[in-house]
């Protein structure tokens, strides 16, 4: 470790948490402490977490305890994962129908913290965190990052939208712990002309970070432009991907291009998903300690590990906004074996949802998936306030792209007298990055499944010539 990762460990971290109401530093410890805990022992920590938040629900958050008395179900007969399935599915629309009954009456709510999901299954969520889940979230990323050589005071380089990618001013808290602390570069993927791809290769090479982080897509879209001009590059301990399922055609190719072993991560900030690839590459450790995992059916009735189904979480850290039971939208399934690591923590397979593919646009240019949702934004802003609030009006969205590479925008918003004029916005953004398509945007009431009964936000049947 280098001097400034002892600083920032020692002092630049704890002085953060400290102004920011958080304690990164004290779960960074905790979660250090308990990594090579039994099986045994980490199902008693959670079972002990499980049943302190299920008592705190009922006697705090108007939502569960109208469902848990509807149901005839008392706190104390929830007492490890398995008595959940007493509860049915929490659903996003369930969320949105009671969001006021959702927040706990013992939380100040001046310590609130509002955030929302992407939009990366095609329907937005707005919910709410504090200080201490923000911070276990934190936490449980730098540990990841510990198991493959990258310690907090690495600089990292990191490429993608909106949900890892929030650029703050250098004067702000949030820039300063950005830049200072974590010593994260963020760069933004919704331009992915070779003249901004030049600019970041260039940024690159200026900072010669420990690491790459981003989109899967986005970091492919940058390596293969590295790839065709023959730059050279500077030494990379390790790519991290995160934000979409990363593809294998994705993964060989950033390990070809920046000679690195390549770690990916599947999260949720909807549910407090916190799962981070095992060094052995043998699936995604679930960080047991701040959520429960089940794969159940569309009804909610758990199945055994190793069948697919549909990831149902139970957050075990947010007291504030807490989820129960809450289906996030995507399919996986629990490997049955234990990690050759050594490490005693459940094991995520693979992921099915939210699946990285990228789109072309008639000049050829890629474009990925993950940038669709934040063209919903006036001007791609999505930190302005007003600009959020548009984007809040929308329930659920789907883009479609035909053969000839034309594309179809369908927009079912939360209110059916909501005046549509409003959105002309979002037209002239596609048209922007898919120029020479024809671009339609259509209000529905309802978005159409695929035949299999999934749910998909993004469906393209545009093959660019040579891609």
């Amino acid at each position: 470790m280098t001097l400034y990762n002892i600083l920032d460990l020692y002092l630049f971290l704890p002085l953060g948490d400290w102004v920011n109401h958080s304690c990164v530093g004290r779960e960074l410890k905790r979660l250090r402490s308990q990594d090579s805990l039994s099986e045994e022992e980490i199902r008693n920590l959670q079972n002990a977490k499980l049943q302190r938040l299920v008592a705190h629900c009922y006697e705090t958050v108007p939502y569960y305890r109208h469902l848990f008395d509807s149901l005839g179900v008392k706190p104390e007969q929830i007492r490890c994962r398995e008595d959940l399935k007493v509860l049915p599915p929490l659903t996003k629309q369930t969320i949105r129908d009671n969001y006021n009954e959702m927040f706990s009456t013992a939380v100040d709510p001046k310590r609130l913290r509002k955030s929302s999901t992407g939009g990366s299954t095609g329907t937005p969520l707005n919910f709410c965190t504090d200080a201490r889940e923000w911070s276990c979230w934190k936490a449980s990323t730098l540990r990841a990052w510990e198991w493959y050589g990258i310690h907090l005071g690495d600089k990292i380089f990191s490429l993608g939208g909106n949900s890892i990618n929030q650029k703050k001013s250098l004067l702000s808290f949030k820039g300063l712990y950005d830049r200072v602390i974590m010593r994260n570069y963020k760069f933004s993927s919704a331009d992915v002309t070779d003249a901004c791809m030049q600019r970041h290769y260039e940024a690159l090479m200026r900072l010669r970070p420990a690491a790459l982080r981003g989109y899967g897509s986005s970091l492919y879209i940058l390596a293969r432009y590295i790839e065709e001009h023959r730059l050279p590059l500077c030494p990379i301990k390790a790519v991290l991907t995160t934000g979409e399922v990363l593809v294998g055609e994705y993964r060989r190719k950033l390990e070809e291009v920046f000679h690195a072993p390549v770690y990916d991560a599947y999260g949720a900030g909807d549910g407090g998903i916190l799962s981070h690839e095992c060094p052995c590459h043998s699936g995604f450790h679930i960080t047991e300690q701040s959520c429960i995992i089940e794969i159940t059916d569309q009804q909610g009735h758990p199945l055994p590990d190793g069948q697919t189904g549909y990831v149902c979480t139970t957050d075990l850290d947010n007291y504030a906004f807490p989820f129960l039971r809450y289906h996030v939208g995507d399919m996986a399934y629990l490997k049955t074996e234990p990690c050759t690591c050594g490490r005693h923590t459940r094991l995520i397979g693979e992921v099915m949802g939210r699946a990285g593919r990228l789109l072309y646009n008639k000049q050829g240019t890629p474009i990925s998936p993950t940038m669709l949702p934040i063209m919903l934004y006036p001007n791609l802003d999505f930190q302005t306030p007003a600009h959020q609030e548009l984007y809040n009006k929308i329930d659920k969205y789907q883009i479609r792209q035909d053969s000839a590479g034309d594309i179809t925008l369908l927009l079912k918003l939360k209110r059916k007298d909501e005046p549509t004029d409003q959105f002309d916005y979002i037209r002239q953004n596609y048209c922007n990055h898919f120029k020479g398509s024809a671009v339609r945007l259509l209000f529905v009431d309802e978005i159409p499944c695929l035949p299999s009964g999934k749910e998909d936000y993004c469906i393209s049947e545009y093959h660019y010539p040579n891609t």
